[in-house]
């Protein structure tokens, strides 16, 4: 038996799984969980990493417990970074991706290049919290800590030097970044050029499956060989889909990425309307995709009611919408309205009332606005991929956590009018796993993975039972 172990980092919360291969099978342990989510460091909103690093080593410590570990992989978010000085020391604290200040940024983004230069050189979809946009944000707000840097690294990449004292860039991390080029999947030095950057603060990219080096001695954490997973938490729960032919895939946590895994790059002129994504997957596969609001608006709610002494469990939440008959309203769930952290009752009914909807009045209008309106949104951006593929798609593989929520997912199936296969849950740390046992030789190659989950772990399918009012012309 082999056991490797998942640090997988989402943008609420952070687990240590550990991954027992054996017999064609995979069981996932989780031997360790802690809450993620931002802090205020100096008024900005930020990641607290030296706190989340002694996390990572409390997950090494409770795997080291139990089992014997062989490697170890990271994955995160994309786009956030640290900043590090000529000592090899972190500059200050990474800055979260809805704490920056990048809106006069995008505004003078025409004085460097087109946006279809832009899109053209990088394929990636325009948002505000990307790299790019960050590190022009801390080149004209903070120069002192941006011409003290030597090295850009990436969240997960940060980790890796952390725990080995080595600096490289994963390849599906550095797609989020809007700094690599689509078809090499390289650092692009068009853009590192137009921007006036110094290319010698991004480091060298790696693939998928180097294995970085041994935990430094000195945090005696035992002989663990640290392995460049896909970093990019979606390319890793991709990579967990147990499909043998052209799939769709929304992956659904705090944010929902919907796309198709493609062998190229897509750059026309639809996929730029609709504003989507190319970025690397395994083996430079390329995931189409458009990263959209997941359920951060139905995590803000239950925020939100806590705060006044209501606690709802996800379970309670279900039974609330299924008893709730009508659509009250529809929101756009990728407006601006819903991107920080607030009182999200308060901006639903802002967004009903100025759109002419009824305004939700209790939980469970809130929340099965929160769940139809995310469906929906499924359903828009999954008309834009097959328009801008020229391909049309019979099945939805949803995974993460949104794929425990059979409502959920027979909501989706029902608007979508797609078969919808559900899970793995997990499949951020599975792809992990994966990774690491394709790297170690232990799996020859992504089919034999993709097997692999599909004997061990339940695939549940939902039929549409109905077409939604929601899409109902």
């Amino acid at each position: 038996m082999t056991n490797v172990l998942a640090m997988d980092f989402g943008a609420s919360s952070g687990r240590a799984i550990v991954g027992r291969y054996e017999d064609g099978k995979i069981q996932l342990d989780e031997t360790h969980r802690f809450e993620n989510g931002p802090i205020y460091f100096e008024d900005k909103l930020s990641w607290d990493v030296e706190k989340l690093f002694s996390e990572i080593k409390q997950g090494i410590k409770n795997s080291n417990q139990k089992y014997e570990i062989t490697s170890l992989g990271i994955d995160t978010w994309g786009v956030d970074f640290g900043l590090i000085d000529e000592y090899g020391d972190l500059i200050g604290v990474p800055m979260h991706y809805r704490g920056v200040n990048t809106e006069k940024i995008l505004k003078r983004i025409s004085d460097f290049i087109s946006l279809q230069d832009l899109y053209d050189s990088t394929g990636n979809q325009i948002m505000k919290i990307n790299t790019l946009f960050q590190i022009l944000s801390i080149r004209e707000y903070y120069p002192d800590q941006y011409f003290r840097t030597r090295k850009i690294l990436m969240i997960s990449d940060l980790f890796n030097y952390m725990l080995t004292g080595k600096m490289a860039a994963e390849r599906s991390i550095a797609s989020t970044t809007q700094l690599t080029n689509p078809y090499s999947k390289d650092w692009s030095k068009k853009i590192v050029d137009n921007f006036n950057l110094n290319a010698q603060l991004l480091p060298e990219i790696v693939d998928e499956g180097n294995q970085l080096g041994c935990i430094r001695k000195n945090l005696n954490l035992g002989d663990i060989q640290v392995i460049n997973v896909c970093q990019h938490d979606t390319a890793s729960a991709v990579l967990s889909i147990p499909a043998t032919s052209p799939f769709l895939f929304i992956s659904c946590g705090t944010w929902s990425l919907v796309g198709t895994e493609l062998n190229h790059p897509i750059l026309n002129e639809k996929a730029l309307k609709y504003n989507l994504t190319n970025e690397s997957g395994f083996n430079k596969t390329t995931e189409f995709l458009k990263n959209c609001t997941g359920l951060w608006i139905v995590q803000e709610l239950r925020r939100n009611y806590h705060e006044v002494g209501i606690d709802f469990s996800y379970e309670e939440i279900t039974e609330m919408v299924k008893n709730t008959k009508d659509t009250v309203c529809v929101i756009d769930t990728d407006d601006d309205l819903f991107n920080e952290p607030g009182d999200m009752r308060q901006r639903i009914a802002q967004y009903a009332s100025d759109s002419q909807q009824k305004v939700p009045t209790g939980p469970g209008e809130f929340f099965k606005c929160a769940y139809e309106s995310l469906a929906q949104k499924y359903f828009e951006t999954i008309k834009e991929i097959e328009d801008a593929t020229g391909k049309t798609y019979p099945e939805i593989h949803v995974v993460g956590g949104g794929s425990k929520s059979k409502y959920f997912c027979q909501l989706i199936a029902n608007v979508t009018q797609k078969n919808v296969l559900a899970g793995p849950a997990e499949a951020t740390a599975m792809g992990n796993v994966l990774m690491q046992l394709i790297s170690l030789g232990e799996i020859k190659d992504v089919a034999e993975a993709r097997k692999i989950v599909a004997n061990s772990v339940t695939i549940e399918s939902f039929a549409p039972l109905q077409k939604s009012k929601l899409v109902e012309e």
